[in-house]
């Protein structure tokens, strides 16, 4: 009889230490001895701890002198229970910041008197925050965007339909100086009237019209527009695209997301630089990289470059990067950097299908 309780006693301690391995935060007792369990590996992870053994004297796992052992002794003898306390959490050489929780209570398997610590890893605090007011200030300039671009289209299509109308009258009497004039006119509207929508396109979610897309082609539908600019630079390119490499998406932001990227990498050279443009598939993903043989991009603006209305250009808006961003997100894609100095490549990341695509947005939204 007590060997079968014995078996079945440490069957349900298996039990148990499976299941908490499976929460994700570290989770560990401190008996009123202060002898400390580490009942998860995250556990072990968090407080730096490499050996095999899961028990140990407080003092064996953390300096007495840190803030970390003060803090758990504190919690310890007071019987302090804490609810989702940010705590910056130093061990192992690791600086993090833990969401801690406690609660006093007595150890499931040796009954032993303690409190149970949970501490869930909230990475680098400083860089969270920024990544929450990055979208926060985003979401501001959205709604802002697109109550300025409704009041600014509405009155762009009066000018532009008037001057059509005076267009037509000049043209009557052959005042062709004059509907030069007019025409240059219409320029700057269809120039403001594009800058309208790309504000538009960050301020609110867009309609996409998913189909079958050949990268080859929406680069062959662009190429000549890309070689003609290349060509007044003075820049070379070159393409390295399979013709049969295909992707859902919606073709007329696949157009411009291209369009956006060749453009900022042409503009980043002087003459004689060369854009490169490769893809290929990999892993149930499309790899498409925008490569340009220009200055580079200092490692200290990385962070910035994506933010709307951020541009080191004289004429720039700062809308491109910021689109571009806006683009691959709705395919459930990201976009990443890489420049060492010298040249700078853009690398798009994008789903092969709908149903990946929709799967990736879906866990963002839900986290």
């Amino acid at each position: 009889m007590l060997v079968r309780g014995a078996r079945k006693s440490s069957a349900v301690r298996e039990s148990l230490s499976g299941q908490v391995n499976l929460i994700h935060a570290g989770v560990v007792f401190l008996s009123k001895d202060l002898l400390i369990r580490l009942e998860n590996r995250l556990a072990k992870d968090l407080f730096g701890w490499t050996e095999e053994r899961c028990i140990a004297p407080l003092y064996e796992v953390l300096p007495i002198d840190s803030e970390e052992y003060q803090l758990l002794c504190r919690i310890v003898v007071e019987d302090c229970e804490y609810r989702d306390v940010v705590v910056k959490w130093e061990a192992g050489g690791t600086v993090r910041h833990v969401l801690m929780d406690s609660f006093v209570a007595r150890h499931a398997e040796t009954d032993e008197a303690g409190v149970y610590v949970v501490l869930r890893d909230m990475g680098n605090f400083a860089l969270l925050n920024q990544h929450t007011e990055k979208i926060e200030r985003i979401a501001t300039i959205g709604r802002l965007a697109a109550g300025v671009a409704h009041e600014i289209r509405n009155p762009l299509t009066t000018i532009k339909g008037f001057l059509q109308l005076l267009e037509q009258r000049l043209e009557r009497v052959d005042m062709f100086d004059e509907i030069a004039y007019i025409r240059v006119m219409m320029q700057e509207i269809e120039r403001v009237n594009a800058l309208v929508t790309e504000l538009l396109l960050l301020s609110k979610p867009q309609d996409m019209t998913w189909t079958t897309v050949s990268v080859s082609e929406v680069l062959g539908h662009l190429r000549p527009w890309l070689d003609e600019e290349a060509r007044k630079r003075g820049v070379e390119t070159v393409y390295e695209v399979p013709a049969d490499l295909e992707l859902q998406a919606d073709r007329g932001m696949m157009d411009q997301l291209f369009a956006h990227l060749a453009r900022n990498a042409i503009e980043a050279m002087d003459k004689g630089g060369r854009l490169t443009i490769r893809a290929r598939a990999e892993e149930g993903r499309v790899e498409i990289e925008f490569s340009d043989t220009g200055p580079g991009i200092p490692y200290y603006l990385f962070d910035r470059i994506f933010d709307v209305f951020y541009t080191t250009k004289e004429k720039g808006t700062g809308l491109g990067l910021a689109i571009c961003q806006r683009i691959v997100a709705d395919h459930g894609g990201h976009i990443r950097v890489s420049s060492k100095g010298f040249g700078t490549t853009f690398t798009v990341s994008l789903p092969q299908t709908r149903s990946s695509s929709l799967q990736v947005i879906r866990h963002r939204q839900s986290s």
